[in-house]
């Protein structure tokens, strides 16, 4: 069976520059494209450079699941008829999570990949069944006021120990941004949450007790072995037992106290 690819390679010359430039305008030039096409890999042994090329495609493949996710997320907020600084912060989101999935590329390509990432993302869409409003909101707390929240401490305790210069500069990226996505998942939530009836309420936290579960699967998945000894890569790497510990803190302050405070009642299994 032929492993599933995602092609990110350039379909025209001339959109290309357009994306290269798109682009590097918002980025500090630590990140501008000519930043990584004169990264030296040689500086590293090919099982550090191997680990961090698989890694980094890795993220790659959740950042353009969230890109995906998000951008239909900006529809139905659209389509809510949100006030246009909330559709401006949606379209920031969408905006932001294209950039990471660029990041990724150019440093997986840095490291020796190539446009195509082997894999394929695991993709998040809304319940169509479910009516308009619900779907937005269990958007909003499964993916930011849960996923982002927990992403950002992760990416924050990542950022931390990555001693590669580049892939520092990339993980601090994606630690701000992901850091304003869940602030805004959380303003978003306490403004749509009072206008949900009893019933639809029901329903979210329904499923937020299923997201909060999906989302401690994605963070511990193959990460039930004892790392301690092992070298620290130095792309970006934290080993099992801090990532439990990040986990936690970040879990019990930054999500389940915050659902609390709102009123919203769930469970959540510990590691």
């Amino acid at each position: 069976m032929t492993q599933p690819i995602l092609h990110l390679g350039a379909a025209d010359s001339g959109l290309a520059t357009n994306q290269r430039r798109f682009f590097d305008e918002a980025l500090p030039e630590a990140l501008h494209a000519k930043s990584f096409e004169a990264f030296d890999p040689s500086r590293y042994d090919e099982d550090t450079i191997s680990w961090a090329r698989e890694s980094w495609q890795l993220r790659t493949l959740d950042e353009y699941r969230s890109q995906v996710g998000f951008t239909e997320f900006l529809f139905e907020l659209t389509e809510l008829g949100c006030a246009f600084d909330t559709l401006t912060a949606a379209v920031r989101v969408v905006r932001d999570e294209a950039r990471h999935v660029e990041l990724c590329r150019r440093l997986v390509n840095a490291l020796g990949g190539t446009d195509e990432i082997p894999g394929e993302p695991k993709w998040v869409r809304s319940d169509s069944a479910e009516p308009l409003r619900v779907r937005a909101v269990q958007t909003l707390t499964g993916s930011l006021c849960i996923g982002e929240t927990l992403s950002t401490a992760l990416l924050a305790a990542t950022r931390d120990v990555t001693e590669d210069p580049l892939a520092r500069e990339v993980v601090t990226a994606l630690t701000r941004d992901e850091s304003f996505h869940s602030q805004l998942g959380w303003t978003l939530l306490a403004q749509l949450w009072p206008v949900l009836n009893a019933r639809e309420k029901k329903r979210v936290e329904k499923r937020i007790t299923m997201d909060l579960e999906s989302a401690r699967e994605a963070v511990f998945e193959g990460c039930d072995f004892d790392d301690t000894e092992s070298p620290r890569n130095p792309f970006g790497h934290l080993k099992n037992a801090e990532r439990t510990k990040v986990y936690e803190k970040s879990l019990e302050r930054d999500v389940l106290r915050r659902f609390d405070k709102l009123g919203i009642k769930v469970k959540a299994s510990r590691r």
